[in-house]
């Protein structure tokens, strides 16, 4: 063991005399406060929704995400695997107000007024933020929609399919949630190139378009009965 000792401090000493210094190194800086995993991976969220948003997905790149939380491009990796699926998780994150929005309307007015609610949201989404809507679309044509886009569809047939003591549908459920589905992105890409246009269409369209869809994929117990009344 001595001579152990003494071999070390003879290297020791041998990288003194060379200018060498062997105590650690100081850990880089970061311009962002200490906090906690989470907290960084909603931050990288936030930016890249707001970049999204305002600058499209072009000025959207790893590293403007990266200095406006003030981290490395390393962390953006290890929370979401590479630019493509934070963006893609911007985009959920977009959509997932809509979801939210259905569910709470349903419970306290019913499917027909969280079906109203949530296509006015979308509506005004595309309108506000034309640029991170446009995004949205691009990933729908492309067979990848936001993760929300399916549980509301399917909690859309479920809600109508108990809702037959309440209004005659003139199509399935299912048939029903995709002709909603397909009347909103119409309205949605209407609305969201709308921007240059010195007389906008928005408002009175979207809520023109709802009034006309649900007039035509509904009718209250009542308002079918005279129909047959008159039919008669």
């Amino acid at each position: 063991m001595c001579w152990c000792r003494i071999f070390i401090l003879e290297i020791y000493a041998s990288c003194l005399d060379r200018g060498y210094h062997l105590s650690p190194r100081k850990p880089v800086k970061s311009n962002r406060p200490l906090g906690s995993p989470g907290s960084v991976k909603r931050d990288l969220l936030k930016a890249a929704i707001r970049l999204l948003s305002t600058l499209g997905r072009e000025a959207a790149t790893a590293r403007a995400i990266c200095n406006e939380v003030g981290v490395g491009a390393p962390t953006l990796y290890h929370h979401y695997g590479d630019l493509a699926g934070l963006h893609k998780a911007a985009i959920n994150e977009a959509f997932r107000q809509m979801a939210t929005t259905y569910r709470r309307t349903t419970k306290t007015k019913g499917p027909l007024q969280g079906i109203r609610d949530i296509w006015t949201l979308f509506i005004h989404f595309a309108h506000e933020e034309p640029l991170m809507c446009r995004i949205i679309i691009q990933h729908i044509l492309a067979g990848d929609p936001p993760k929300a886009v399916d549980g509301i569809l399917r909690s859309i047939v479920k809600d109508l399919s108990r809702m037959k003591t309440q209004v005659v549908l003139n199509y399935t459920p299912k048939l029903t949630a995709q002709l909603l589905w397909v009347s909103a992105l119409g309205t949605v890409c209407f609305t969201s190139t709308e921007q240059g246009n010195s007389t906008p269409a928005y408002p009175a369209v979207q809520e023109s378009m709802i009034d006309a869809i649900l007039n035509s994929l509904f009718a209250t117990k009542k308002s079918a009965k005279k129909s047959t009344a008159t039919a008669l």
